[in-house]
């Protein structure tokens, strides 16, 4: 009888085991927001000094239904253009740098984990502030969770792409390519919002610009040329002193009068080239509203769910060279999405830092010491 009854204890744990790994969640204990998620993607073309864009546009929008919900390949796959197998390979590079670097049936949980958002579904009745995300390669598959998270949360959230792509700012073989290829992501950029503001489901008077990686750059520029942007918002991102496009001539086209929104500037606090990163140098000038929060212990790629969240849910340190992986990895993207939100709201809502500074101390209260430092402008 007691063989019987470990035989079947020992069938049951095997079974909810197996049950347990059928499907896995990219969202860990990220509290999403009362609105459904409907995406779809835009076509738009325009015209800047006589060249011609094809414009992409991926939307992230308050939904009035649950529809065809996506699962994660179908963002690492939004252009269509990868086999099956080319999909398990780019995903272990997304996470780790090298292919073959997880076992196929791990691969596969994560491609099939299915997201919050509904396919194409109408947009809910209303009006929403629009958040767009400044152009940086990878943005749909790489920062799909926080683009959901703020979505659900009453925000759309709109990524633009040209199409074909150009090329990556260090492919770029002269100064004079560089400067070009940046113009015109500003004017993009510029033309998308232009061409969102008319939506009806988007709120005209409460735009945002959203930036990670080397896209900082086209973020400040962008928001410095077009007087309806109200913050910019950057994941590891917004420096004042050098860019990918324009190297060292970047602090020659800030002009500090014109950043005076509020930026939230979340950084890692030693940089890729192991120097300690601080607030900018132009930082006491800028709007009094504006944040710089510290992350001792996270790395440049935990800014993006592709390199720290989800190595962070499968509790992973296969990762790339300048992320960290493991529990410290999920806490860390947490963390990002809860504080991005938190500035959001308290700018676009309720039009001051108060609220803001009163989240980031209950939050720090509940995460380890010295885990995030917050800093503002001493004007």
């Amino acid at each position: 009888m007691k063989n019987g009854i470990l035989f079947l204890f020992l069938t049951l744990s095997a079974f909810s085991s197996l049950t347990a790994q059928e499907a896995i969640n990219l969202f860990g204990n990220l509290d999403f927001g009362p609105h459904l998620v409907g995406t779809k993607q835009l076509a738009v073309d325009h015209t800047t000094n006589g060249t011609s864009t094809s414009l992409n546009i991926q939307l992230w929008y308050p939904g009035n239904k649950n529809g065809d919900k996506l699962i994660f390949s179908d963002y690492l796959n939004y252009k269509g253009k990868f086999s099956h197998q080319e999909l398990l390979e780019n995903l272990s590079v997304g996470i780790s740098g090298v292919q073959n670097a997880f076992p196929n049936n791990s691969l596969e949980l994560v491609l099939n984990a299915q997201m919050k958002a509904s396919k194409n579904v109408a947009p809910k009745n209303g009006q929403f502030p629009l958040l767009v995300w400044s152009l940086r390669y990878g943005t749909v598959e790489s920062q799909f969770l926080i683009s959901e998270y703020l979505a659900s949360q009453g925000y759309v959230v709109a990524f633009v792409e040209d199409n074909p792509n150009s090329e990556f700012p260090w492919q770029l073989p002269s100064a004079e390519e560089k400067e070009s290829v940046l113009n015109q992501q500003i004017a993009d950029l510029n033309h998308a919002i232009a061409h969102l503001k008319k939506q009806q489901n988007i709120d005209k008077d409460r735009i945002g610009i959203l930036s990670w990686s080397y896209a900082g750059e086209s973020a400040i520029l962008t928001q410095m040329s077009n007087s309806d942007i109200d913050l910019v918002v950057g994941l590891s991102s917004i420096g004042f002193s050098y860019g990918v496009y324009s190297g060292g001539e970047l602090p020659n086209k800030i002009v500090t009068d014109q950043i005076q929104v509020p930026y939230l500037i979340l950084s890692e606090k030693i940089g890729t080239n192991g120097k300690e990163r601080t607030p900018p140098d132009i930082f006491d000038d800028m709007n009094s509203n504006s944040r710089f929060v510290s992350f001792e212990e996270l790395s440049h790629g935990n800014f993006n769910a592709m390199e720290g969240m989800i190595p962070g849910i499968l509790n992973t340190n296969k990762v790339q060279s300048w992320s960290k992986g493991g529990e410290l990895a999920q806490l860390g993207y947490e963390t990002i999405c809860k504080t991005t939100l938190s500035f959001i709201n308290a700018v676009l809502q309720s039009s001051n830092s108060i609220s803001f500074d009163n989240q980031m101390k209950e939050l720090k209260e509940i995460l380890p010491p010295t885990f995030i430092s917050v800093y503002q402008p001493k004007n």
